[in-house]
């Protein structure tokens, strides 16, 4: 372990051996330990190369551990690094979930430096969710915990990340006073990593500030601290930075030796991240010189990395380029190809923002309808008045035949009034029948309804075990109201639970928790919902049975992560989910056994409050590989 501390700067790869090496020989003498380092070891550095599932694998194999030897400080500390990953997945849900596990813990424990550590982690969370009153407080909450330890450290990363909200918000003065207050204490602490990181967010601060003067002099100043003390991976993002500013200033030469001198870093130390970002920046400043041979050659690695680590910023970030680039070529379809995939990123990535734009474009809607409704209500009241005095008349001058006409016309627009709205109800239920409520309703109203993203759902499978066998026994009709009768059962279940129904395959069911609404229940509700369909199964085979009648065997599968949700087709559309939660899922299902709800990881850590389980160990997945599964066994307090 010694040996990998050495290496893992400068040569990951070794380091990551080393702890292999480390672990195989803990395990081979029991060193609880020592693999507890090692798995924690090879964690962190499979998610510095990018790998990220093997790292998420390598910190549950960690909790797993720590739970077993009763370490509470490392499980907090498991949970607080599982949330960095999906932080930095872009999964800030998730990534609150295991923070607020990690907070809960520490104050369970009194670690005081844990308790600030989370809330600062949490912070940086709702930052990203533009929840900026929270952010704050929670870095305040921070800060309190960091000056209660004395630790200058850690004020002054808070300060840097108070400054860094305030920037956000484009509080410019406000940011660079907390900046400063951040520089001075670290220089007070003579923290040259600190005062290197500082001098480098001020560089960005003023450049946002579109003043590249002032931020190539910080920059410069960063260059210069972390050249001092051989920080290879601080130097190589200010040379990212100091080529962004030399590319504003029309320095192109300056520009391209910072970027080479970056990419030159990112290299050494095997960073996936910037290498795909300066290999895209190297390679656009080529085609825009003209260089569009070595240019291309740069975008498509970038494009390649950015793939491999499914950064969505980052591949949009090349897809745009490239296709600017195959548009100088006259490479059309290629040109069209990267325009797609920069626009399904682009959308990815902001749609939060479009989110919100949407609420504003609805509240807008709403206002000019009531506008409307009100300017419309105004000229009925005038049109009444203007009917009275004319009705008066009538009355006076017509005659019992034309009323009679009047009356039979009023009593035919009454009837179609009537015909119209009862098909509208009805036409409406049928749509709600197949889409869900929010989903329908933008149909009606846009014509269309946007793919969106979902941080966290829970997603069940269940598939009847002896269905082939037991089909063999029954005729079409009575299969197909055998499977209409479970089905039926089913979505009671689920519509007491608020869950989703997405699909039908067969003899497989399919539904979703935390969709199209986001709730913070889902994972409770549908491990609950997948109890109550185990129970009603066993109930039905029981009364099957002694009716001397084939009977199903149901297995039920869980588990919880991001996915995709929208409507395909144009003909009998269907909402429907896509993503890996949903083939892991899948699998969950396949992997389990009959009158058994088996869950993910992931989804066990989510509920392990609320229901007893028995862990099943590694169980091989279906090109999924091993992964850890556990049976719910019952709702706590339910017996």
């Amino acid at each position: 372990m010694e040996i990998a501390g050495e290496h893992y700067l400068d040569a990951p790869d070794l380091a990551i051996k080393d702890c292999e090496s480390a672990l195989a020989l803990s395990e081979k003498i029991n060193f609880e330990e020592g693999i507890g380092e090692a798995l924690g070891w090879l964690a962190f550095l499979n998610e510095q190369q990018g790998n990220i599932n093997i790292a998420i694998d390598y910190y549950n194999r960690s909790l797993v551990l720590a739970k077993k030897t009763g370490s509470k400080k490392s499980e907090a500390t498991i949970y607080s690094n599982l949330g960095i990953i999906y932080n930095n997945l872009g999964m800030p849900g998730s990534a609150l979930i295991y923070y607020k596990q990690s907070l809960k813990i520490c104050e369970d424990i009194k670690d005081t430096s844990g308790i600030a550590t989370s809330f600062n982690n949490m912070a940086l969370v709702y930052k990203f969710q533009g929840k900026i009153p929270e952010a704050l407080e929670n870095l305040s909450n921070a800060l309190h915990y960091y000056e209660l330890l004395q630790d200058g450290d850690g004020i002054a990363t808070a300060q840097s990340n108070i400054a860094s909200v305030y920037q956000e918000q484009k509080q410019y003065e406000n940011a660079k006073a907390f900046y400063f207050k951040s520089l001075a204490v670290q220089q007070k602490l003579k923290d040259n990593y600190g005062i290197g990181s500082t001098f480098n967010l001020l560089g960005g601060l003023y450049e946002e500030m579109k003043l590249p003067d002032s931020a190539l002099y910080y920059f410069t100043k960063a260059l210069e601290v972390r050249t001092q003390i051989n920080d290879k991976q601080g130097i190589a993002y200010t040379q990212k930075n100091l080529g962004n500013i030399y590319t504003v200033l029309k320095r192109p030469a300056d520009a391209k030796e910072a970027y080479l001198k970056s990419l030159t870093l990112f290299e050494e130390l095997a960073d996936k991240k910037g290498i795909s970002v300066v290999t895209n920046l190297y390679g656009a400043s080529l085609v825009n010189e003209g260089d569009l041979m070595h240019g291309e050659s740069y975008l498509d690695r970038s494009l390649r990395v950015a793939r491999e680590l499914s950064f969505p910023a980052d591949i949009r970030n090349a897809a745009g380029n490239l296709q600017q680039l195959y548009r100088k070529k006259s490479r059309w379809k290629e040109a069209l190809e990267m325009y797609d995939l920069y626009i399904q990123m682009r959308d990815t990535i902001e749609n939060n923002e479009n989110i919100k734009a949407a609420l504003k474009t609805q509240a807008k809607y709403e206002y000019e309808k009531k506008e409307a409704l009100l300017k419309s209500e105004q000229e009925k009241k005038d049109a009444l008045a203007d009917a009275e005095l004319r009705k008066q008349k009538l009355i006076r001058n017509s005659v019992i035949g034309g009323l009679a006409v009047v009356a039979c016309f009023l009593v035919v627009v009454f009837l179609q009034r009537n015909r119209i709205s009862a098909e509208k109800k009805r036409s409406d239920e049928l749509l709600l029948n197949i889409l869900p409520e929010e989903t329908a309703e933008e149909l009606k109203q846009t014509g269309a309804a946007k793919a969106k993203s979902f941080d966290m759902v829970t997603v069940l499978f269940t598939d009847f075990k002896n269905f082939t066998q037991a089909a063999e026994h029954l005729s079409a009709e009575e299969l197909v109201s055998e499977i209409n009768y479970c089905y039926s059962e089913f979505d009671r279940i689920i519509s007491n639970h608020g869950i989703e129904k997405i699909k039908t395959i067969g003899d497989a069911y399919m539904c979703a928790g935390g969709l199209p609404v986001n709730n913070t229940t889902h994972a409770f509700d549908v491990v609950q919902a997948g109890l109550e369909m185990q129970q009603f199964i066993l109930s039905h085979k029981e009364q099957r049975e002694k009716e001397n009648k084939p009977f199903f065997e149901l297995r039920v599968g869980i588990h919880t992560g991001p996915v995709v949700a929208g409507i395909v087709g144009i003909k009998k559309f269907a909402y429907d989910i896509w993503g890996d939660t949903v083939n892991i899922a899948s699998r969950m299902e396949s992997s389990g056994e009959s009158g058994k709800v088996n869950i993910s990881q992931v989804t066990y850590e989510l509920v392990k409050e609320k229901f007893t389980c028995t862990f099943r160990g590694k169980i091989d997945a279906k090109n999924k590989g091993q992964m850890e599964m556990y049976f719910v066994d019952h709702t706590l307090g339910k017996g």
